[in-house]
């Protein structure tokens, strides 16, 4: 048996589930943007102080500055902004800074090294042409030096933008991730089976259609139940039907069929019979003295006498043969394959048999006997209702040898 969980639980799996993907991706997008934002604050803010100490160091060179005056414009450069380190290096005192990259160089870009608590910016100092006046020996945009600055990483801040975006993405991110996740569990576990179930049930036209089983593939115990009440409806409904049936087409004294059944059956007697040329027997039968019984007895003990009729008849014909119950203490007997002589033998055999078989019931006992109206197929008649006439005629002629009990 496949294991089941409850709506709730199913809920609560999916939104923790949900929740373990947004949080993992919130982390390494975290990571990412705050890397790539970092990199680009770093580079940006960084470049335009480079810049503005070069323009300082320029301006002091420009009006006569010597080597004193420039590192008292260091100085209070780095006083301005006490959290960063500032320094100048030169071509030829860099490689005792661990820190500064010899690509800066080679390919005269700024370059940021990231370290476990800060990060190094190295930007080129290039010589312009006006630089050349002083520096004969150099060339235009050779390097002059490296502006190099510090910063302490938890000092760095990110822009309002920046982070603006970066909330906006990641809300971005978590409507879709647990959208599409609690869509997929739910289109999965519940439109999926629901759909299905409804397909089944629309399939169900007729009452045979309700005895085959609904069946859904879900997790989900509330519609599993769902299942189980169809299958159990279903099953009543089949009882309710077969009742139903059994009601409409049964007497229900005797428990044998009733009129509207023999109307069904004898039709379809009487087309065969016409269409295939098979032969059959119609037998009325007419139960004898009832009335007085009845008046007598009451029609508890008639009700009794009707009982204990059928079953006697019932135990004296064939499987194959069909007894109803047309009203009160009428009956006929529906004789497939029976040619008149046979018909007779029936006939003789229930009148033996009743006039052997006394009816009991607590101190009352009665003798019984019926009287029989036969009618042989024949290819010439219309229909069962000629039949039903000459049955009817019979019975009556079988009657006269009962002269006072009529």
């Amino acid at each position: 048996m496949k294991k089941r969980i409850s709506y709730n639980k199913f809920v609560r799996n999916t939104i923790l589930l949900s929740i373990s993907i947004v949080l993992a991706i919130f982390i390494i997008f975290g990571l990412y943007f705050k890397s790539i934002s970092i990199d680009k604050s770093i580079k940006d803010d960084t470049q335009i102080m480079a810049d503005l100490i070069f323009q300082n160091l320029y301006t002091v060179m420009k009006n006569g500055g010597d080597k004193q005056s420039l590192d008292e414009t260091i100085e209070h450069l780095q006083k301005t902004v006490p959290h960063i380190k500032i320094e100048i290096l030169k071509e030829e005192n860099h490689l005792s800074n661990t820190h500064v990259d010899n690509s800066v160089f080679d390919f005269k870009e700024a370059v940021i090294n990231k370290h476990d608590k800060h990060l190094d910016f190295s930007s080129p100092i290039l010589f312009k042409a006006e630089c050349i006046k002083c520096h004969s020996d150099s060339k235009v945009n050779d390097v002059a030096g490296i502006v190099h600055i510090e910063h302490p990483i938890l000092d760095l801040k990110i822009s309002l933008k920046d982070i603006l975006i970066m909330a906006g993405t990641l809300l971005l991110i978590i409507v879709i991730v647990f959208f599409s996740t609690l869509y997929h569990y739910l289109n999965k576990y519940f439109v999926e089976p629901i759909l299905n179930l409804a397909k089944q049930v629309k399939s169900t036209s007729s009452h045979h259609d309700l005895n085959t089983q609904i069946s859904i593939e879900t997790k989900i115990k509330e519609l599993k139940l769902l299942e189980e009440s169809f299958n159990q409806q279903n099953k009543e409904l089949v009882s309710s039907y077969q009742t139903i049936v059994s009601q409409s087409n049964t007497d229900s004294l005797t428990k044998i069929f009733n009129r509207k059944k023999f109307d069904e059956y004898s039709s379809l007697f009487f087309s065969d019979a016409k269409r295939n040329s098979h032969n059959f027997s119609l037998v009325l039968i007419d139960l004898n003295k009832f009335k007085p019984i009845n008046d007598t007895y009451g029609h508890d003990v008639g009700d009794e006498v009707l009982i204990f009729f059928t079953k006697l008849i019932s135990q004296n014909i064939r499987e194959t043969d069909f007894f109803f119950r047309i009203g009160g203490d009428e009956f006929i007997l529906l004789l497939p394959e029976n040619d008149k002589d046979s018909t007779q033998v029936v006939i003789k055999k229930i009148k033996e048999n009743l006039k052997s078989n006394l009816f009991t019931f607590e101190d009352i006992k009665i003798e019984l006997s019926a009287s029989f109206g036969v009618c042989q197929f024949e290819n010439s008649f219309k229909d069962i209702n000629n039949m039903m006439k000459i049955a009817d005629t019979n019975m009556y002629e079988d009657k006269k040898n009962y002269p006072r009990e009529r």
